[in-house]
């Protein structure tokens, strides 16, 4: 496998003054966050883009129902509705007022006032920590926008337009929120190392029809938190993160139980990045971790130690594993069964870090924040409303949709459709192009019936099919490219009733512990989902799946 270093570097600091951050700052951004839990509710919202299967947050910016929202490119660039995805699944169609494909800007407005939104209100910025909401690639039924905790990398020079975000997981246009749920910025697509942002005040100069929605700017009351650090134009293409990003890390990462009850899990004679956290159970070298992660030949790193490690026993339904090694006397996980409020802040330990040469393995921090508990077998918004699916695959040609590919098991694949068919119409109406066939779907629920007419060699034939719901699983090799902010699981569902919270995983951080700020356990990740959206098992439901995992061992 790849070699591991952990390189020893002597390097003078960027900059003279460190940053400094304290429980003092942490309890400040804890008690914002505990307290945007609500009001962001009321201030953002889930959207889409019929023929899209990605949703997207937004935000309400007038008392009359205007949203700014993330650009969305139409399927086949031809006009189609913004949709709004309501918690009980149904989909309500948005009026466009104005797009801005290089601000990535897409200016909506409800067709009917919605007492349950509230508009946001705008401001400068004045602290360089900062909210920005999130949602799943693919929302589930009833899920609500996370958050995510930002940071600035530099102090923007005067007359700056934009603003330098640490992170690279957020996609263009979504709004930037400072402590208090005011509007100060939106994002514009992500760089190789950071994230810029587009002020508010700018987007009011440039966005005209923003000008005459939008309220005054207000002052926002803020505590006082570590700003970020003024630079030269030299400086700032040495910055890697942020300075107060890194702080801030460090203070957290102090919360840690010590020593850390983790090993690292790597399947040997692979890349380094094909491992695994494990959470140590037992002190005789009992391991939990992620099932669908592990090869047949194991090695288990523990506080710089080397074992060979076993399966002992998986779960299915869980994605579990049972690892042991020879070893006594290890740090062992303490649970908590106390439930994290909306808000609250989670830590958890990565133990492989990116650099730019070689993967790196030491102990890091990571932090996000608690968003809500997803029920067992939620369904996703889109299986839920007229987001259907034909079962078939098409490619536009010149002359109109032909059938490209068939699922398996479906309806379509049972009907006497065959590749190659030129779709002529559906009950009736013509269809050509993709976009035709997009709005045609959106008109049905899954479990109706449409009639095509489709043509071959053999001439022209009715086929009758029952529509069902699409395949929505985002793609396993990364978000956002050129930019791939993470690696995701590739099991990311199903699982019992999980935590979801806004942590950046990648695949190789799950089987990691999350923690409080006090040091203890909520849960073990299970799964990396998209950049801002990752999964965890309860401690109840770990602690049951361990009885049973322990029961079916044998003797080691």
């Amino acid at each position: 496998m790849k070699f591991l270093c952990i390189p020893f570097i002597l390097s003078l600091p960027l900059f003279a003054t460190p940053i400094n951050w304290t429980e003092k700052e942490e309890n400040s951004v804890e008690k914002q966050t505990l307290a945007l839990a609500d009001t962001l509710q009321t201030q953002t919202l889930i959207i889409g883009r019929t023929g899209l299967t990605t949703t997207r947050v937004a935000t309400v910016i007038s008392k009359d129902g205007h949203i700014l929202a993330p650009f969305l490119a139409s399927i086949d660039g031809r006009k189609a509705p913004y949709l709004l995805y309501k918690a009980d699944g149904s989909r309500i169609p948005l009026s466009t007022i104005a797009e801005r494909p290089k601000r990535h800007l897409a200016l909506l407005k409800l067709k009917e006032n919605d007492s349950t939104f509230t508009a946001s209100r705008i401001s400068e910025l004045t602290n360089h920590t900062v909210v920005i909401p999130t949602c799943s690639p693919i929302a589930s039924l009833g899920e609500i926008p996370g958050m995510f905790i930002d940071h600035l990398e530099f102090t923007p020079p005067e007359e700056a337009t934009a603003i330098r975000l640490d992170s690279v997981n957020h996609l263009p246009g979504t709004p930037v929120f400072d402590l208090s749920g005011s509007l100060i910025a939106t994002t514009l697509k992500a760089r190789n190392s950071n994230i810029p942002a587009i002020s508010i005040s700018q987007l009011l100069r440039e966005f005209t029809s923003l000008d005459e929605i939008l309220p005054d700017l207000s002052e926002s009351s803020l505590p006082q938190l570590p700003k970020a650090p003024e630079v030269s134009e030299e400086e700032r293409e040495e910055l890697t993160s942020s300075p107060i990003t890194d702080a801030r890390n460090s203070f957290l990462q102090d919360t840690y139980p010590s020593p850390l009850p983790c090993a690292h899990i790597f399947n040997e004679d692979t890349q380094s990045t094909h491992s695994v956290i494990g959470t140590i159970v037992r002190q005789d070298g009992m391991i939990l971790t992620k099932a669908s992660e592990l090869g047949p030949d194991l090695r288990v790193s523990i506080a710089g130690e080397d074992y060979p490690g076993i399966i002992l026993a998986t779960d299915e339904a869980s994605d579990l594993a049972l690892v042991g090694v020879e070893a006594t006397g290890l740090p062992t996980v303490t649970w908590s069964d106390a439930p994290p409020t909306p808000g609250s802040i989670l830590i958890s330990p990565i133990l492989l870090q990116g650099t730019s040469e070689e993967m790196l393995a030491e102990p890091a921090c990571n932090t996000g924040i608690f968003t809500q508990i997803l029920k067992a077998k939620t369904p996703t918004v889109h299986s839920t409303s007229q987001v259907t699916s034909l079962g078939i695959t098409t490619e536009q040609r010149e002359n109109g949709l032909v059938i490209a590919a068939l699922k398996k098991d479906s309806p379509a694949s049972e009907s006497g459709l065959s590749l190659g068919d030129l779709i002529e119409s559906i009950d009736g109406q013509e269809i050509t192009r993709r976009s035709e066939l997009t709005t045609l779907l959106d008109s049905h629920r899954v479990g109706d019936k449409v009639t095509l007419l489709v043509k071959n060699s053999s001439g022209s034939q009715e086929i009758e099919i029952t529509l069902i719901s699409p395949l929505l699983i985002p793609p396993a090799t990364g978000i956002q490219a050129p930019a791939i902010a993470i690696v995701p699981s590739v099991r990311r569902s199903p699982f019992p009733d999980v935590i979801a919270h806004t942590m950046p995983l990648n695949a190789w951080d799950c089987g990691s512990p999350i923690f409080d700020r006090q040091g203890r356990a909520l849960g073990l990740n299970i799964a990396a989902v998209s950049a801002t959206r990752s999964l965890a098992l309860r401690p109840a439901d770990v602690r049951k799946v361990l009885e049973k995992l322990l029961a079916e061992t044998r003797a080691f």
